[in-house]
């Protein structure tokens, strides 16, 4: 009898998805509070079935439907939920007060929402948890970018239209893995201003590994498509720019001759099972052939200055969106690789832009070797960095490319020798690498009588 009403209920579950169409209201306990999204589960959707959260803009709604159209969901046979942003007061707006998301880049009520509405559907319907996708419209392309580094292991590729944050909603660029990225915009959006997307873009790049001299295609009067192709355990990031295209939702000038459409064909070439590196945190690949690193950011052979990127650049006129090197707290390991006489040295700096800037790594090699350097950020949460290499003259002729941060692993963190710093007896705290820190550490003490770190 079990075993009849188990079947049974696997049926019931099947037959569910393969019912007539479902479109309704759904409202849910978050943090204490009512949360609503608009369900839809087309005819078409089947058992183990892809899902979409398709993020409205600030002052928009989940009854807009936007930006991942129905219609594209009847064919693709995946649900779609549009959830309901709360109201937001936007400073860049004037201190308007309109229904929006926090998108900030990192964990809050939204994301916590947004994740709780897979939680609701997969209660009701048999889904496939690696195939899940997230979308955005303006404040919602924001979200969708704050999705995108909180939310990497839950959700396979994220598409964005005419959104990228801004102002008080900087860039985030430190998720758990690399991500296949999607961005759409206007050519004349000047509000969300088209002409700070290339920052974005950059950055993610840099993020993801991927070829930073994209392959273009342009199509008169409709659009240009940047593909920046995938690298060694990353993956591509694709940019449409859409002539004649102002703060939108939707264009035909796609070769879908539908953003959504594009959207899906985008989403279903990924699952969470698709290869990448997650320990890579950013690699620029500036040595690209066909790459002019001083037109994205870059500071090059200027004086003793070898490289440089990073930089404090906000100002209203860039609102808030520039180039820097981003961390969350953590252990990392710098490897490049260097040309030029042995008897060169070669000085590398990573130090915080904002607060009391500390210096997170310092250290000289020798030039003409290949360089790994464990360096640690303890400083709480995220932060922005800035990244220099340096020589002792401008004559010394030295190169440096092959340039990676990544993650330690658990393995790498055990390897770490004991570091020798001189004689540690005045209490403070030191970083793995030997470096004073400002507080001790979480992780790091001291070893008084023996003059060693000990992590």
């Amino acid at each position: 009898m079990k075993k009849i009403l188990t079947i049974t209920l696997a049926l019931c579950c099947t037959l569910l998805l393969q019912a007539a169409k479902v479109e309704k209201d759904v409202t849910i306990k978050v943090d204490g509070k009512n949360r609503s999204y608009k369900l839809y589960v087309p005819s078409t959707a089947k058992d183990n079935c892809p899902v979409v959260l398709s993020l409205h803009g600030a002052g928009g709604h989940s009854t807009d439907k936007s930006p991942f159209r129905t219609d594209v969901a009847d064919k693709a046979g995946c649900i779609v939920a549009y959830p309901q942003g709360l109201d937001t007061k936007f400073p860049g707006l004037g201190g308007m007060t309109a229904p929006g998301w926090s998108s900030y880049g990192e964990e809050n009520f939204d994301t916590d929402f947004l994740k709780a509405i897979i939680e609701d559907i997969a209660a009701k319907y048999t889904i496939d948890r690696k195939r899940l996708y997230c979308c955005g419209f303006s404040n919602g392309g924001m979200m969708t970018y704050t999705m995108a580094n909180t939310c990497s292991h839950i959700f396979a590729a994220f598409a964005a239209i005419s959104g990228y944050p801004i102002n008080e909603f900087h860039l985030h660029h430190t998720s758990w893995r690399p991500v296949p990225l999607l961005h759409i915009h206007g050519k004349v959006d000047d509000f969300v201003k088209y002409s700070l997307v290339p920052n974005v873009i950059d950055n993610m790049v840099a993020r993801n590994g991927a070829n930073p001299v994209p392959v273009k295609t342009t199509k008169s009067g409709k659009y240009t498509k940047s593909v920046y192709e995938a690298g060694e355990g990353g993956f591509p990031v694709i940019f449409y720019e859409i002539d004649g295209m102002g703060h939108n939702d939707f264009t035909n000038n796609t070769e879908n001759n539908s953003s959504a459409q594009t959207m899906w064909n985008f989403f279903k070439q990924y699952t969470l099972d698709s290869p990448c590196d997650t320990t890579l945190k950013w690699r620029p690949r500036i040595e690209t052939e066909g790459y002019e690193p001083k037109k994205h950011g870059w500071t090059m052979n200027s004086g003793t200055t070898l490289l440089k990127f990073g930089g404090p650049q906000k100002t209203d006129a860039n609102q808030n969106v520039y180039r820097s090197l981003q961390f969350e707290t953590g252990q990392y390991k710098l490897c490049f690789k260097s040309e030029g006489e042995s008897s060169a040295t070669i000085k590398v700096k990573i130090q915080k832009l904002t607060g009391k800037k500390p210096v997170v790594l310092e250290a000289t090699v020798n030039a003409g070797t290949e360089a790994t350097m464990p360096f640690e950020v303890t400083e709480e949460g995220w932060g922005e960095y800035s990244i220099t290499f340096t020589r002792p003259s401008k004559d010394d002729a030295i190169t440096v490319t092959d340039i990676a941060i990544h993650s330690l692993t658990d393995d790498e963190v055990a390897a770490i020798p004991y570091v020798q710093a001189g004689k540690i007896t005045d209490g403070a705290a030191y970083s793995l690498t030997g470096a004073k820190l400002s507080r001790k550490a979480k992780g790091i003490t001291i070893k008084d009588g023996k003059k060693y770190i000990e992590r």
